[in-house]
């Protein structure tokens, strides 16, 4: 078998991983499909932590961290078994049957064939190099090759002075997942690297189907998984995200605050259990750790009733970030490599004159990505919806916040950033979209008693 092949096949380690967690009866009603993504996600989280981990303690990779991952997963079964009962039904699933009679299937399918239509985009798009990013030769592929093939995370190659491209206090989740599947395969594809971008953009709409439709019926999380991912799609090709963290990110954070607006939000194992994606989210890309803040605190500020006890939900939702985090940062500052995420400035010092020429740039970059159309039409559905519920507040809210993050990073550039920004704003503010389309399916016809909690 070629080593593209059994690189892509290795991913299957991570919802095998994720397995013992996503078994019990409380992710139920999410459905097969998606329990087996979520698995995998936070599979994935659970063996970049143990490899991160046993690189801080100076020790090489090879089957133990899996092992260990899967301890972890174990030992989160038995957290989850703690707070709900087995045999208890703490999430009752919304009646997916009764509601399919009165919308009617059609719909169903129309939207399932557009979410199939965007993931055939982006994988054509992917397979003809249309799509493949620059980051991916960059940094994310070369520090996965080395990483691989010292089987641990390469200080020395990360500390080297002429590689300071490399981005090396970029968080490891990305890398070690390329590594692990690199030391499976016998080396790196750089081809089959870039297949990821189709391959999360499906797990994505899978995980975002399975669990919207615990909230309501089936043709609205069809539709609004259309939205979502045809959305993404679009945005991606456009960007070039194949290969990159972006599919990544995207995916740890969509599903993390899926499960917050459905009503197994107010349990405390669906709380772990977005708290471990967020975790993947800040461990993808460092623009994740304002998300997951962003996330949290908004939670716990409109969701006071699903979020009781405060202190309990909060340590379930930031504390699987914290964790991960600070590993990563203690191995940095032990070994002298970076002390903290880097910015592009001051933290304090803002060019408030390069403002014009910012959103300038920020319209042009996004005019360019399909005409903004993967923001823009989310954005009409958001508004023809007429006020927002009161569900929707949270992507809202949510959007909001990642967009001044974004924007206060680009202000607190020196120099002008508008050549930065024209690579990289359809990238960044990519999660706005699908936060967009999460927001409208809130609102989404409240006038139904199976609207949205």
């Amino acid at each position: 078998m070629r080593p593209g092949w059994i690189w892509l096949a290795s991913f299957a380690v991570y919802p095998i991983v994720g397995a013992p967690l996503l078994k019990h009866p409380v992710f139920r009603p999410f459905g097969l499909g998606a329990r087996v993504v979520l698995a995998a996600g936070c599979g994935a989280v659970l063996v970049s932590l143990t490899m991160t981990t046993f690189a801080l303690a100076g020790w090489q990779w090879g089957p133990l961290p899996v092992l260990a991952s899967i301890a972890l997963a174990v030992a989160l079964r038995g957290l989850v078994r703690g707070l709900i009962p087995e045999g208890s039904d703490p999430s009752p699933a919304h009646d997916a049957r009764g509601d399919s009679r009165r919308e009617g299937r059609s719909g169903i399918w129309i939207a399932h064939a557009v979410t199939a239509t965007s993931l055939l985009a982006a994988l054509a798009a992917t397979v003809a190099a249309r799509s493949t990013s620059p980051d991916l030769l960059l940094f994310w592929g070369p520090k996965a090759q080395q990483f691989a093939t010292v089987r641990t995370i390469d200080a020395a190659y990360l500390g080297a002075p002429n590689l300071e491209y490399l981005h090396t206090y970029y968080p490891p989740l990305v890398t070690n997942v390329f590594a692990l599947g690199a030391m499976i395969a016998g080396r790196f594809p750089w081809g089959a690297a870039t297949l990821t971008f189709p391959l999360f953009l499906t797990a994505t709409a899978v995980a975002l189907f399975g669990t919207l439709r615990t909230a309501r019926a089936p043709a609205a999380a069809a539709l609004a998984t259309a939205l979502t991912t045809s959305a993404l799609a679009l945005v991606g090709i456009h960007s070039s995200v194949a290969g990159n963290a972006e599919p990544f990110l995207l995916f740890f954070e969509i599903t993390a605050i899926a499960l917050l607006l459905t009503p197994a939000a107010g349990s405390g194992a669906v709380q772990l259990l977005a708290g471990c994606l967020l975790a993947g989210a800040a461990s993808a890309k460092v623009e994740g750790l304002p998300f997951v803040l962003a996330v949290t605190v908004l939670f716990l500020l409109l969701e006071r009733k699903r979020a009781r006890p405060a202190g309990r939900s909060a340590l379930f939702l930031i504390a699987p970030t914290l964790l991960s985090s600070g590993v990563w940062l203690a191995f940095g500052a032990t070994r002298k490599i970076f002390y903290g995420y880097r910015g592009y400035g001051h933290v304090s010092e803002f060019h408030w004159d390069h403002a014009p020429a910012i959103f300038y740039a920020i319209g042009r970059a996004l005019w360019q990505s399909g005409h903004a159309l993967p923001f823009a039409i989310p954005l009409l559905v958001v508004a023809l919806a007429g006020r927002p519920s009161r569900k929707a507040l949270l992507p809202l809210g949510v959007a909001a916040g990642m967009a001044a993050f974004l924007l206060l990073t680009y202000l607190q550039s020196s120099s002008n950033p508008s050549l930065w920004i024209s690579w990289s704003a359809a990238r960044v503010f990519s999660p706005i979209a699908a936060l967009l389309a999460l927001a409208a399916w809130c609102s989404w016809d409240r006038r139904t008693a199976s609207g949205p909690p």
